[in-house]
């Protein structure tokens, strides 16, 4: 299947239901690929303002599709921490490559290729992608706005930033999972 040429794995994947998508992912690394740029499309929307503000204000209008609920743009954007699943998304999309290493804690010198690699924070995203407007502030907006927007979606299953956003990138920034044990979010033991 990785043989296939992407014109016709990006053929195969237009005709796949959207909620299936995150299955297609477990294929092979075609569709790994391929799945991935559609099932995050939208997210580079989201880093800007103007477009975010359209959408939400799109979902405001319409009386029909609107949650009863809706948050008010004069309510002040959660502070909370920018999840390292979300740099990873916003990183794999603007920089068309895999995000530095999660792992490391701190600044170090790798044994085998004797190169410096540093853990990606969102102090140091606009750094190390060499895109100085994408500073910690509009990360952290970004990803409210996208969780926003989830909330407001009837086709996903919202029950929590974290979680939400774990279950959609678990099969990217698990590599090594073999079983589908290994694909449990650690601390709710859920998909």
């Amino acid at each position: 299947m990785d043989s296939l040429p992407p014109e016709i794995v990006q053929q195969i994947l237009a005709n796949v239901p959207g909620y299936s998508l995150l299955s297609c992912r477990l294929v092979c690394r075609a569709f790994n690929a391929s799945a991935f740029s559609i099932i995050f499309s939208h997210v580079p929307r989201w880093l800007d303002y103007t477009l975010s503000h359209q959408a939400v204000l799109s979902l405001v209008h319409d009386s029909l599709h609107r949650p009863a609920l809706m948050w008010s743009p004069w309510a002040s954007e959660p502070d909370g921490p920018v999840d390292e699943v979300w740099m990873g998304i916003v990183w794999k999309l603007l920089m068309k490559s895999d995000p530095p290493s999660h792992t490391l804690s701190k600044e170090e010198v790798t044994k085998e290729s004797g190169e410096n690699r540093s853990r990606l924070t969102p102090q140091n995203f606009a750094e190390l992608s060499g895109r100085e407007e994408m500073s910690e502030n509009r990360l952290r907006t970004g990803q409210n706005r996208f969780l926003l927007h989830r909330s407001y979606s009837k086709e996903c299953d919202w029950s929590g930033a974290k979680s939400s956003l774990d279950r959609l990138v678990a099969v990217e920034l698990l590599d090594g999972a073999q079983t589908a044990e290994d694909f449990k979010h650690p601390e709710t033991s859920e998909f």
